[in-house]
């Protein structure tokens, strides 16, 4: 492990990230508005809904997703860090009453604290196949994803 890969600077990432995923669970909002980045430009990607940059786009994105429905029961497994300097990502499999998605989380160091510049979710593909493509029951094989 590097000097940018040290255990501690590993461990306030997952422990950020953490936050991202209960605050999602909860619906909390407030705390989601806290774990986005300020100053730098962020970006969400949504399964099934087109990319969103800007802070104040993405905000009424969670607004939507968690306060205009209901919170999804989401929990991620298997995170995987890689970090540089200032700059964190987190991967894992998220876990969704029962589906699973893939997705990234980016992070920035701002004055120690570890906050949120992006967000990308997606179904999990197996064999090549997407499961949103097979559970919407379009005959799709997924081969023509790329």
């Amino acid at each position: 492990m590097g000097m940018d890969q040290d255990a501690a600077g590993v461990a306030e990432v997952l422990a950020a990230n953490e936050l991202f995923y209960d605050a999602f669970r909860s619906g909390d909002v407030a705390a989601m508005e806290a774990l986005w980045s300020e100053r730098d430009d962020v970006s969400v990607y949504h399964p099934n809904w087109p990319g969103i940059t800007g802070r104040d786009d993405v905000m009424v994105s969670w607004h939507q997703v968690m306060v205009l429905s209901e919170p999804p029961a989401i929990f991620c497994s298997n995170p995987t860090v890689i970090r540089r300097g200032r700059v964190a990502i987190v991967f894992c499999t998220e876990d969704i009453e029962g589906h699973e998605m893939t997705a990234s989380n980016v992070f920035v160091d701002e004055g120690g604290v570890w906050r949120m510049t992006g967000h990308h979710a997606r179904p999990l593909s197996l064999n090549g196949k997407n499961t949103a493509e097979d559970d919407a029951g379009d005959g799709s094989d997924g081969d023509d994803a790329l």
